[in-house]
């Protein structure tokens, strides 16, 4: 008997050894070549691929912020340069993954797809001499702007055949709606008082403003006082009107727009100075206006987890020097 024993045991550690094994080699890092930059479920990412579109990437900021802009510390630590590394080294990994799972559902192409966006980019890349001595210069030629066109196509195909198969009800946007109120608003009519920030205390004045305020009707006749302010003067008041996003400076937009009719604000600070706002109405889209833009959003937030889940499941190795 104890000789049975002994032998089932030693199978079970066999086994349990084997699984172990089996595991670490499904798990275990996969080595990255010379001229890879990551694998993905086996599949090299060319270095090569890295560096052009990495390239792409620092001309675009250059362009706008000069050459100096990629070697400033964002405060994290890393310079832009390296924020843009990992930006591209990430985006390399999910299109891969996404690649990968096209092809397992039958996901294609046509090559009059590619050439229709290939002649687009010879437009565009017509009569700017300097971006097409850069894409020269940096290697990136027909076939490889072709590759990332076809890759970046399926990818656009893959995301539309996963909202096809996918279900949003009616009521699940109705209830985001619902629940979301401030995102669904199109427009408001709002009044401030502004300190003026070269004033001198600005920010105490407009302290002891508000401390004067605890209804409409008190904010009224403080507007009053001001609103016939000449030039020089430290306060001013000013009749708004409606306005919609994107017309004031952030903090004041974010502000008025979180705002109920009737509603004061409590001190918000801007470029310009010190606001007291009051909202005096605002407009909101309809649930029917917004409807079909909400279940598309709601298919992009699930298309989204539907990414991480891949990624998850996906034996993934990068290189850790860029």
């Amino acid at each position: 008997m104890s000789g049975r024993k002994t032998r089932k045991k030693l199978i079970l550690v066999a086994m349990l050894l084997i699984a172990a094994l089996l595991f670490t080699a499904c798990s275990s890092p996969q080595k990255i070549s010379e001229d890879a930059v990551a694998v993905v479920n086996g599949t090299n990412i060319p270095m090569e691929e890295f560096e052009k579109l990495l390239a792409l990437q620092r001309i675009e900021y250059e362009m706008m912020y000069g050459p100096d802009i990629l070697t400033q510390d964002l405060g994290t630590g890393m310079t832009l340069l390296d924020t843009i590394k990992k930006g591209v080294l990430e985006n390399l990994v999910k299109s891969e993954i996404l690649l990968q799972e096209a092809m397992k559902n039958n996901i294609t192409v046509e090559d009059e797809d590619i050439e229709e966006a290939y002649n687009s980019y010879v437009e565009h890349m017509e009569g700017n001499e300097d971006l097409k001595v850069f894409t020269e210069e940096n290697n990136i030629d027909e076939a490889f702007v072709r590759k990332e066109m076809k890759k970046n196509l399926i990818i656009h195909r893959y995301r539309d055949f996963y909202f096809e198969n996918l279900e949003i009800d009616e009521a699940a946007a109705e209830a985001y709606y619902g629940d979301n109120p401030l995102e669904f608003v199109s427009k408001v009519s709002a009044k401030h008082i502004l300190v003026l920030a070269a004033t001198e205390d600005a920010e105490g004045k407009a302290e002891e403003l508000l401390s004067k305020i605890n209804n409409e009707e008190e904010f009224s006749a403080l507007f009053e006082q001001y609103v016939e302010a000449a030039a020089g003067d430290e306060i001013i008041a000013e009749e708004l009107g409606y306005f919609g996003r994107q017309q004031m400076v952030p903090e004041f937009e974010a502000a008025a727009f979180s705002l109920n009719p009737g509603e004061i604000s409590d001190i918000v600070q801007t470029s310009f100075g010190y606001h007291i706002i009051l909202v005096e109405d605002k407009e909101t889209y309809s649930f029917e206006e917004m409807k079909d833009y909400i279940i598309q959003f709601l298919k992009q937030k699930d298309f989204e987890i539907h990414i991480g889940e891949l990624e998850e499941k996906s034996n993934i190795t990068k290189r850790e020097e860029l």
